[in-house]
C-alpha cells in the first residue's frame, strides 16, 4: 500500500478554479436559455392575444353593419332613423362624431357594447370587451346614368346610404386593443 505522504508537498487548487470558472459558465449559458424561452413564450402569448382582440373586432364590424342594415331596411330618411338612434348612432357634419383614440369615447355611452350573449361575437374573457358606433357620411354618388329617372332627374331612391364603421376590442390581458374601421354602402 502506498502511503500519502509520499505525493508531493501541497497541490495550488488549479483544477478546482478550472473546473467552478466551467461551471460558472455553464450556469450562465443555462439561464440565458431560460430567459430566452420565456421570452419566446411571452411574445406568443402577446401575439396571440392581439390576434383574439382583432378576431373580435372584425366580428363587430359585422354585427355593426348587421345592426344598421336592419335599422335602416325600409326607412324613408336613413339621415333622420340614424340621428334618432341613440348612442353609438352618428351623422357626419350634424352631431359630434367621437374620438376614435380615446378611452372615454368607448366607456362613457358613446358606442354600443356587444353583450357576451351574442354569437362572436363578444368573448367573456376579453378584458376591455368589445364595442362599435356608425357614423352615417351621407348618400353614395354614382356617375353616368346610374341615379337618373327615365325624364333625366336624379332618382333619389338609387342612391346608396354610405356608413364609417368602428370597432374596438381588447384581448384577455388589460391594454391589449385592437381598433379596426370600414366604410361600407348598404
Amino acid at each position: 500500500m502506498r502511503n500519502f505522504s509520499q505525493f508531493p508537498t501541497r497541490q495550488r487548487g488549479a483544477a478546482l478554479v478550472v473546473s467552478l470558472i466551467m461551471l460558472v459558465l455553464a450556469s450562465l449559458v443555462a439561464a440565458g436559455g431560460f430567459f430566452l424561452s420565456t421570452e419566446e413564450a411571452r411574445g406568443a402569448s402577446s401575439w396571440s392575444d392581439r390576434q383574439r382582440a382583432l378576431f373580435a373586432a372584425e366580428g363587430a364590424l359585422k354585427e355593426a353593419e348587421e345592426a344598421v342594415r336592419n335599422k335602416i331596411t325600409g326607412a324613408a330618411n336613413v339621415r333622420q332613423t340614424v340621428l334618432s338612434g341613440g348612442n353609438g348612432y352618428y351623422v357626419r357634419h350634424a352631431s359630434v362624431i367621437p374620438d376614435v383614440s380615446a378611452e372615454a369615447t368607448w366607456k362613457s355611452g358613446s358606442a354600443l357594447v356587444l353583450p357576451a350573449t351574442q354569437t362572436m361575437k363578444a368573448d367573456t374573457r376579453l378584458a376591455d370587451g368589445v364595442s362599435y358606433f356608425v357614423v352615417f357620411e351621407g348618400y353614395g354618388q354614382a356617375t353616368g346614368n346610374a341615379l337618373l329617372t327615365g325624364s333625366g332627374n336624379v332618382n333619389e331612391a338609387a342612391k346608396k346610404p354610405r356608413f364609417t364603421l368602428y370597432a374596438k376590442a381588447g384581448g384577455i390581458k388589460k391594454g391589449t386593443l385592437v381598433v379596426l374601421t370600414t366604410s361600407t354602402e348598404l
